[in-house]
């Protein structure tokens, strides 16, 4: 295939994005692929996902401190494992997922227990290299709070012979800081595109190494700098701002949609208040079906709205980076001549290293 600009992969993705999506359209195929892309993409759209309920739960009455008591620290300690355990889980989960999104918008499948089975060994390769990726960026991020809060101290010791701010060291102390937080966002940011979008491609079609597909992408990138930095631009700032547009048409869909489960919950609440016995097990069978109604409606909403922007980042990435790798390019747009793999069929598994 020929290599789009960033510019002139927009359009494709939209095409791309519609045909997934919507051709045809089936309201369960549809929020399938629209749920497998807002976890994947992470965009989130709409935030609410619960009903007003008088659920007896008063957080106020917890006190951490006393989790750190001697007779607790055993429990402390075992439920902070179980908590990291469970992060860690997730994010495996979330990369391996990567991997099946990845693979359905490329061979425009909707099928993703195929896909599952098919890149256990390359998911698990890119989480070990994103916690790896991970642990550096934390390291950065905490000497940048060390130079903010150093920073801080020097502003705060060093007042005018009024005692107040010294506005010059204000000024000089300032925009480095600035600058040292926008410089970490920036890599915090270009290491998720990075891995997500040009190193992962190398890893499920050549069940490369994480070293083999960051060299590969390095030269890439080193070859043709610019271009990629018009696509880093674009790449951030299109789903901005159809995120921005999206959230209050959210908003809106929101404030209607939780405001008539909220009036319907008061009013069973009411009319249930005074019971007991059998009622009152009605009562908190009610409340927990407007909790699940809320849940239910709150995910919709949240895949309907933010599915379609987490489908067109990725197309995007695909037919962008599908110029400048041919493995990915011969995928999307296959050779007349040689052409033999077409949408909905499934590439040899990758073999193991």
């Amino acid at each position: 295939m020929n290599a789009f600009s960033a510019s002139q992969a927009v359009w494709p993705a939209l095409e791309r994005t519609a045909r997934t999506l919507f051709r045809p359209f089936q309201w369960a195929a549809f929020l399938k692929c629209a749920a497998l892309a807002t976890l994947t993409e992470g965009i989130l759209v709409s935030f609410r996902f619960s009903v007003s309920t008088e659920l007896p739960l008063d957080i106020r009455s917890i006190d951490p401190a006393a989790l750190l008591a001697p007779e607790f620290i055993s429990f402390t300690v075992l439920a902070a494992a179980l908590v990291l355990y469970l992060v860690f889980l997730f994010i495996y989960v979330v990369i391996r997922l990567r991997f099946v999104f990845f693979h359905c918008l490329l061979h425009q499948t909707r099928e993703i227990a195929p896909a599952w089975d098919l890149y256990r060994i390359p998911a698990m390769r890119l989480f070990k290299a994103s916690l790896l990726v991970g642990l550096l960026l934390l390291l950065l991020a905490a000497l940048a709070v060390g130079a903010i809060v150093l920073a801080v101290v020097v502003l705060f010791s060093s007042p005018t012979d009024e005692g107040k701010l010294d506005p010059g060291n204000f000024l000089i102390l300032f925009f480095p800081c600035m600058g040292i937080a926008l410089a970490l966002l920036l890599a915090i940011v270009a290491a998720e595109v990075a891995l997500h979008d040009f190193v992962l491609p190398h890893m499920a079609l050549e069940n490369a190494t994480f070293r083999e597909a960051w060299t590969a992408v390095r030269l890439r990138i080193r070859a043709q700098r610019d271009t990629f930095v018009s696509y880093f631009i674009l790449r951030l700032l299109l789903p901005f701002l159809a995120v921005v547009v999206l959230i209050a048409i959210g908003s809106l869909l929101s404030w209607i949609v939780f405001g008539v489960l909220s009036m319907s919950a008061a009013g069973f609440n009411a009319l249930l208040e005074d019971l007991t016995g059998v009622g009152a097990i009605l009562r908190i069978a009610m409340q927990v079906l407007f909790l699940l109604l809320g849940l239910a409606a709150g995910s919709v909403l949240a895949f309907a709205l933010g599915g379609p922007v987490a489908v067109y980042t990725r197309s995007y990435a695909l037919l962008f980076y599908g110029g400048h790798y041919k493995p990915l390019g011969d995928i999307l747009f296959p050779p007349p001549a040689t052409s033999s793999i077409s949408a909905g069929t499934f590439p040899a598994p990758p073999v193991s290293k």
